[in-house]
């Protein structure tokens, strides 16, 4: 029973993200699917919902994610056609966006550990007048 709850926990809550989605698609234009997870989240962080009241069905889901990529997968392989036709330029927006996406990464990276390195050297220097 205790998974069911769980279920119907998660169930919910993407109910709840498709009409929110639906009633509003004039104003947003976010899928259901997508409104759903961010009030899941909020409800998580905001402590109105605990992890451990969806913790079992969440692990299974996770665990088995890649049932969900079969039916992505099907349609490109019906899609094969089309694919090969743009294939040069696929791979070229793939390439840029990793290229990209690596660099942006490594710059937040970098500027996150300068800032923080920062505010322990200040730390310091604060001890140090005190002393």
């Amino acid at each position: 029973m205790k998974i069911f709850n769980q279920l119907a926990i998660i169930l919910g809550i993407l109910a709840c993200g498709e009409l929110i989605s639906s009633l509003f698609s004039s104003i947003i234009t976010i899928p259901g699917t997508i409104v759903g997870m961010i009030i899941l989240f909020l409800l998580l962080q905001l402590k109105i919902i605990k992890e451990e009241s969806i913790k079992d069905v969440a692990d299974f889901l996770l665990n088995n994610m890649a049932i969900f990529f079969v039916p992505a997968g099907v349609s490109l392989i019906q899609s094969l056609g089309l694919i090969k036709d743009n294939m040069v330029v696929l791979v070229l927006c793939a390439t840029i966006a990793t290229v990209v996406i690596m660099l942006v990464t490594g710059k937040t990276v970098d500027v996150m550990i300068r800032k923080k390195s920062s505010e322990t050297d200040n730390s310091f220097s604060d001890d140090d007048e005190l002393a």
